[in-house]
């Protein structure tokens, strides 16, 4: 909406004219320093198509993996809910791929805490390939796991409650839960579901005033 846009303005002008021309450039800079930091972690565990050098965001690679193993870009999205990191931007520039932007507000330790977890996750990936996890009834394949699923008395996942819900100590620490589980995203963009009250809920039914 217009007023929304307008307030996203603002509050840009407003951070410009906090941070001043070397503010600006620190904040830059910083931005810069983090993505590249990932880089250097991740490039041993994901392919990087663009160069051992970035800017501000980062690309890697899952389409090999797909196309070896059938996980792709998205069941690595998935899973990282488990992990308490929202998913990066998936398929965008590129097909198969997550584009990672740590921003300059992120800590060394949550960096690396990040990194710990794409690396734990392509640990779980080699479960697949060496044949200890199945194929298509895995963690990433029915991840996000919410509390509702690990609680239920019908359990009949192949791997532990544990595995899925705290795969890391941190997560037992501090847990975030994903309200849902595994949706069908391109069916969801294609068929809207309006949550609207029905256009009968506004007529005037006063009769003569």
């Amino acid at each position: 909406s217009f007023l929304g846009n307008t307030g996203v303005l603002v509050r840009m002008v407003c951070y410009i004219l906090t941070q001043g021309p070397g503010g600006l450039r620190r904040v830059a800079e910083n931005a810069v320093l983090n993505a590249n930091y990932l880089l250097s972690r991740l490039r041993h565990i994901l392919p990087v198509p663009h160069g051992d050098r970035c800017m501000h965001e980062l690309v890697v690679s899952a389409a090999k993996i797909k196309a070896d193993r059938g996980i792709a870009a998205m069941d690595i999205a998935k899973r990282l809910l488990d992990y308490g990191f929202h998913a990066p931007t998936v398929s965008f520039p590129v097909a198969g791929t997550l584009m990672i932007e740590p921003t300059e507000s992120e800590s060394l330790q949550e960096l690396d805490r990040f990194c710990d977890a794409l690396i734990a996750i392509r640990s779980e990936i080699r479960e697949i390939e060496s044949g200890d996890a199945d194929r298509q009834n895995n963690v990433l394949k029915n991840a996000p796991h919410t509390a509702a699923a690990v609680a239920s008395d019908s359990w009949s996942a192949p791997y532990s409650r544990e595995k899925a819900a705290f795969p890391t100590t941190w997560t037992r620490s501090y847990k975030y839960w994903p309200p849902v589980g595994r949706v069908n995203n391109a069916y969801g963009d294609r068929n809207l579901v309006c949550a609207c009250p029905p256009a009968s809920d506004y007529e005037d039914t006063r009769e003569g005033e």
